[in-house]
C-alpha cells in the first residue's frame, strides 16, 4: 500500500504564536482519517499546509511520494479534492448542479470553457449515482442543505482525485441530512476503494463507521493518533474536551456522555 500523505515534525508559527507544534502522522492509500479538535485547535491551518497554501515553519509535508517545496505543487493539488461548504458556496452559488459538478471534473472555480463529451458523461454519471440527475439544471443555491453537501461531495471527487478532504461537511445539517450524506460518502468509497479520505470535525458522533483512524488535535499538538477503537478512550477524550467524559460505542459509532 503506497503512502499518500505524511506530516514529519511539522510546526507552524504566525506572528510569534505557535499554531501547530511537532505534528507527525502518515496516511496510506485507501485509508480514512478523522481529525478531531475543538475550535482553535489548528485544524484549518493543518488543511492549508496539506494543500500547500501555507508552508511549515519547520518540518516537512509530503503527498504522493513528493515533498512540498521540492516539486511543483499543481500536479499534487490536482489529485486532492475538498468539501469546504461555507467557502465554496460563496464562490460557486450561482452555478446549477451540473455546472457545480463539471467544474470539479475540469478542476476550475468557474465554467470557462465547453466541457468535452467525456467530461459531460462523467458529471452526469456522478449526479445519477446519488439520485440528483433530475436536478442537474437546478440552481445550486435553491437545493436543500443535504443536497448541497452531496453536490459538493461530487464536485470534490473530480477526475484523477486520490485524496478527499471533508472540512466539517455536516455541521449545518439536520440528522436526516447527515445520515443521507454519510450514505453517499460510503457509497462513493465503496465504488472507489483506493480513495483516501480525511474528515475534519469537532464532534465524534459525526465520524462515519468506516473511518478507521483518528487524530486528536489539541491546542496545535497531536494528543493521540491511531486506530479509532484505541484513540477513543475516556481519558483521551476527557483531556481533549477538558471535561469528565465516558465514551460508548455501538455498531462503529461513538458517543460521549458527560459525567458529573
Amino acid at each position: 500500500m503506497s503512502e499518500v500523505l505524511r506530516f514529519d515534525s511539522v510546526s507552524f508559527i504566525r506572528n510569534e504564536k505557535t499554531i501547530l507544534e511537532d505534528i507527525n502522522f502518515s496516511l496510506n492509500q485507501g485509508e480514512s482519517l478523522a481529525i478531531v479538535g475543538r475550535n482553535g485547535a489548528g485544524k484549518t491551518t493543518l488543511i492549508n499546509l496539506l494543500f500547500g497554501y501555507l508552508w511549515p515553519t519547520s518540518g516537512f509535508v509530503s503527498a504522493f511520494g513528493e515533498t512540498f517545496g521540492e516539486t511543483p505543487m499543481a500536479p499534487l493539488q490536482n489529485q486532492m479534492g475538498i468539501v469546504q461548504p461555507g467557502h465554496q458556496e460563496t464562490l460557486l452559488q450561482r452555478l446549477n448542479c451540473f455546472e457545480m459538478v463539471i467544474t470539479g471534473v475540469i478542476g476550475t472555480l468557474g465554467l470557462y470553457k465547453e466541457p468535452t463529451p467525456n467530461q459531460t458523461k462523467l458529471a452526469n454519471q456522478l449526479l445519477e449515482s446519488i439520485g440528483l440527475l433530475h436536478k442537474k439544471d437546478q440552481l445550486y443555491q435553491t437545493l436543500s442543505s443535504g443536497e448541497k453537501m452531496k453536490v459538493l461531495l461530487l464536485r470534490a471527487f473530480g477526475e484523477g482525485k486520490q485524496l478527499l478532504i471533508l472540512d466539517e461537511p455536516t455541521a449545518a445539517l439536520d440528522l436526516t441530512a447527515r445520515v443521507d450524506f454519510g450514505n453517499s460518502l460510503h457509497s462513493l468509497k465503496k465504488k472507489n476503494p483506493d480513495l483516501t479520505r480525511i474528515l475534519i470535525t469537532h464532534r465524534i458522533e459525526e465520524i462515519p463507521e468506516d473511518f478507521q483512524k483518528v487524530l486528536l488535535l489539541k491546542e496545535g499538538k497531536v494528543l493521540a493518533f491511531g486506530e479509532k477503537q484505541f484513540v477513543f478512550s475516556d481519558s483521551n477524550l476527557s483531556e481533549l474536551y477538558d471535561l469528565n467524559l465516558a465514551v460508548s460505542e455501538k455498531k462503529g459509532q461513538y458517543h460521549i456522555t458527560v459525567l458529573s
